[in-house]
């Protein structure tokens, strides 16, 4: 009896230990710095540790993994009742996906969506942002998880420091 519950007990904590590991290592590195913004609000501001974005957002990414990228990236500034996926919103990614979404201009049907929502991004303008986590939120056929409402700040830090790995 003992014997299968040992041949039966190690692999199970072996592959915890693994997939701990994995999801421990697979987050984003990221720095983090609350500013203020010339209104006199924080600012939360997130910069990239490694530069992998021209890998990670290749000039030939199709409509969807653009649509996910974005939608990821609103998840820090959004609140929703489910989130599924997140990425740093970072400068670096926003610019390549500006990039990307201008070399691919007469290829993507919502080419114009995503450009008004980068450009505002870029600007370090996030007014807008439940209504852009909704408009791609829907291309997608969302059914849960409507974006209702903006982070704070300290929610914000919160959505940040539970989904990367902050240095």
């Amino acid at each position: 009896m003992k014997k299968i519950y040992k041949k039966i007990w190690i692999p199970v904590v072996l592959a915890g230990v693994l997939i701990g590991g994995y999801l421990y290592l697979d987050k984003e590195n990221v720095t983090v710095r609350v500013g203020t913004a010339p209104s006199g609000e924080k600012v939360v501001q997130v910069n990239e540790q490694n530069n992998k974005v021209d890998r990670e957002f290749p000039l030939s990414m199709s409509e969807n993994s653009v649509q996910q990228a974005i939608h990821n990236m609103s998840h820090q500034k959004v609140l929703a009742k489910k989130k599924w996926g997140a990425l740093p919103l970072t400068p670096e990614r926003v610019k390549r996906l500006l990039q990307v979404v201008e070399a691919n201009k007469k290829k993507y049907g919502n080419a114009d969506l995503y450009l008004n929502i980068l450009r505002s991004w870029d600007k370090g303008n996030f007014d807008h942002v439940v209504n852009n986590h909704n408009a791609i939120w829907s291309l997608q056929g969302g059914t849960v998880g409507k974006a209702n409402g903006i982070a704070s700040p300290e929610e914000e830090m919160e959505f940040i420091q539970e989904n990367f790995d902050v240095e």
